[in-house]
């Protein structure tokens, strides 16, 4: 068992090995020269073909990233646990975790005589490349990082079109103003999915604006359109948390027909920054809705909207509503509030709600809390 000094001691490691990452980590890239950033690449390549072991090797840049976006990162939380997200391809947006130290990474193969993978890494974070060199090109600007990214996504050679996708990632992640109308573009060119799809989806990460809602909402209206990029723009179009793209994804659940958009629209909804809005509205859904799945999902979606109105909406529906199905959901949406709301209505639910199966839901909710006064009422439990 690790003592609290020792979490500390661990948590302060992590964060010291963090702030040396970029430094440590470009001092063992091997330097590229070049005027422009496509000279350094080619340059890079050249010295690659002739020096690398193994037949493979890396062409790193840096560019310039948005802020309040995490790509890449690690967290040490209160208990000295470490938890990561690295995949390359997602991002959060909480600037606890900001990540503004980003490179570009592109794998080239000698035999294949061409770059096969990219991947975008956080430079605070060490990665081990799999063996292969890292030859580095320094800092782009953001008008050559743009430009060369959106090389790969105007090729007509499939080896070289295939990393579009990582492509459209990386300029979701710049600081730049032509981000929204790069990405604009691509979504109205007759590019393949699922790059197309790929662009709609971080198009909804772009700073806020009025021509962005509308092009998303013109997708999700549009019934030509595959149900892939319908589904990215209704989720794209709910990370805005603008109060006034609160009417847009209520008119848009009661006028869609699938049950994913409006799925999708009621978790956009929770989201906004019109949290007494966003409440009554998914409160009159979980009252009217005749959908059961929808439903469940406007309970799930009251969840995650803080404050009293939706905790006192969902402990209502907790003792009062008819089916079982929905309280069920409603215990399990209340256990996701701040345990302070939630554990003194779970152990009431579990100790004297009339139905069975919400018992043992609110149960099994007590039991991944870890909180004391959960250990207590199971104490209680076992002692009768």
């Amino acid at each position: 068992m690790v003592n609290n000094l020792e979490k500390i001691i661990f948590a302060a490691a992590i964060a010291l090995t963090l702030v040396m990452g970029v430094s440590a980590q470009t001092k063992s890239f091997i330097p590229v020269g070049g005027a422009s950033l496509k000279a350094k690449i080619d340059n890079a390549v050249t010295q690659g073909r002739a020096g690398a072991q193994g037949g493979r090797f890396w062409v790193g840049y840096q560019f310039e990233a948005r802020p309040g976006v995490a790509v890449d990162f690690e967290v040490v939380d209160s208990n000295g646990g470490v938890y990561f997200s690295m995949d390359g391809t997602s991002m959060s947006f909480d600037s606890r975790y900001e990540t503004r130290e980003l490179g570009l990474f592109l794998l080239f193969d000698t035999q294949r005589d061409l770059f096969t993978r990219a991947e975008v890494y956080n430079l605070r974070r060490t990665h081990e490349f799999s063996g292969y060199p890292v030859y580095w090109a320094g800092r782009a600007t953001s008008e050559e990082s743009l430009n060369y990214l959106k090389s790969f996504i105007d090729s007509s050679a499939p080896e070289i079109n295939r990393l579009a996708d990582r492509a459209t990632f990386a300029i979701a992640l710049h600081d730049d103003a032509r981000v929204e109308s790069m990405l604009t573009d691509l979504i109205r060119r007759p590019i393949a999915e699922p790059v197309r799809s790929r662009a709609i989806y971080w198009l909804g990460y772009t700073p806020e604006s009025q021509a962005k809602n509308n092009l998303l909402a013109e997708i999700v209206r549009n019934n030509q359109e595959g149900s892939e990029p319908r589904q990215q723009a209704i989720s794209a179009l709910g990370t805005s948390r603008a109060a006034a793209t609160l009417p847009l994804l209520e008119n848009l659940f009661e006028t869609m027909t699938a049950r994913e958009l409006k799925r999708r629209a009621l978790s956009g909804i929770a989201r906004n920054d019109n949290r007494d809005g966003a409440a009554t509205y998914l409160i009159h859904i979980t009252e009217t809705e005749k959908e059961l799945e929808l439903r469940k999902s406007a309970i799930a979606s009251l969840g995650r909207i803080a404050g009293e109105k939706s905790l006192g909406a969902l402990t209502n529906t907790l003792d009062s509503d008819p089916e079982t199905e929905i309280q069920k959901q409603a215990v399990i949406a209340i256990s996701r509030r701040p345990k302070d709301e939630a554990i003194p209505i779970l152990i009431r639910t579990a100790r004297s709600h009339p139905k069975m199966q919400v018992r043992k839901v609110a149960i099994q909710m007590l039991g991944q809390t870890g909180d004391e006064r959960a250990v207590a009422f199971f104490r209680e439990l076992l002692g009768k």
